[in-house]
């Protein structure tokens, strides 16, 4: 076996394996810290559609977890302590604050991994109080996730250099079909959305995917981060899969959408972008965010018809 084909297996397992560390300790850092503040929050700021919008964005973007903000949103709805529509607004939140992790990965920071990660371990150590501690392995999660980042692109070169590799790029990494199929597959592997985002900016930026293939993936990593919140749901009320379910079919319809228009989608954030002016590393991260605010918004004014339908595709039998 070629070795530069060795070489690319294991950066891509050990690349892949700290950033679903790293964020999953960030995530679940930040949600230990503030756990019983995020549930006073969705309860409290979601008696309407654009609060619980609002809230939704924040808690993720506070938590980096729009799979934590999800589960616990399904489990207050099978308490009845929300509604579904106050859950579908949250849902629609969740996606947009989800975003900024991929944001954070769209920058160029090739050591600061290593530097992070001693400030968190540090803090995690020295400090008395829990919530300081958390905050701690939250810092250190961040700093893995940037490691994580950095051992994929390490592994770019040896691409390059591999035939093989190269063959299989040339032939499946242009179409966006192919594209959301693994993008979806591969985020309910391995239960990491962020996983799948990260290897999807370090391959379109080394040129090894097209623009519109990373659309593809991206598309199909919302798709297939649902697993989570389906799985969660299971044993649940009716109106716990019913939220889980506003999840599942939000992302399928919003992917289904958006890939129909993809030529028009992939000239709208490459438009923002470079009127930014931001360069061609951003665009999988504003990809991601632009997606889903659009998303939101198209779904917005016609939540009420959205949440009868789920009422009657998700029955009570």
């Amino acid at each position: 076996m070629d070795i530069k084909i060795i070489i690319i297996a294991v950066n891509f397992i050990v690349g892949t394996v700290c950033i679903m560390y790293g964020v999953n300790l960030m995530s679940t850092g930040l949600e230990k810290a503030n756990t019983h503040r995020m549930k006073w929050c969705l309860e409290a700021l979601t008696h309407n559609l654009p609060l619980a919008l609002i809230t939704g964005t924040l808690l993720t973007a506070l938590v980096q977890s729009s799979t934590a903000i999800t589960v616990i949103t399904v489990s207050l709805v099978n308490s009845g302590l929300l509604n579904l529509t106050q859950a579908v607004g949250i849902i629609y939140g969740a996606n947009i604050g989800t975003t900024i992790t991929a944001q954070l990965m769209s920058f160029k920071l090739p050591h600061a991994g290593y530097i992070i990660i001693g400030f968190g371990l540090l803090i995690a150590f020295i400090s008395k109080k829990s919530s300081l501690k958390n905050i701690g392995w939250a810092v250190t999660g961040l700093g893995l996730m940037f490691t994580g980042l950095n051992i994929l692109n390490s592994g770019v070169p040896y691409i390059k250099e591999s035939q093989v590799a190269i063959e299989l790029f040339k032939t499946y990494g242009q179409n966006p079909l192919i594209g959301l199929v693994l993008g979806m597959v591969t985020t309910m592997l391995v239960h990491s959305s962020s996983a799948t985002v990260g290897l999807t900016i370090v391959l379109f930026n080394a040129d090894l995917i097209s623009f519109e293939s990373a659309l593809g993936l991206t598309f199909g990593d919302n798709i297939g981060t649902c697993i989570t919140a389906q799985t969660a749901s299971i044993g649940t009320n009716i109106s716990a899969r019913r939220t889980a379910w506003a999840h599942t079919l939000y992302n399928i319809i919003g992917a289904t959408i958006a890939f129909i228009l993809l030529v028009p989608f992939s000239h709208l954030v490459k438009e923002i972008t470079f009127y930014l002016g931001q360069d061609k590393t951003r665009l999988v991260a504003n990809a991601h965010t632009i997606f889903n605010i659009l998303s939101a918004l198209v779904f917005l004014p016609v939540t009420k018809y959205y949440v009868k339908f789920i009422q009657w595709v998700i029955t009570e039998k």
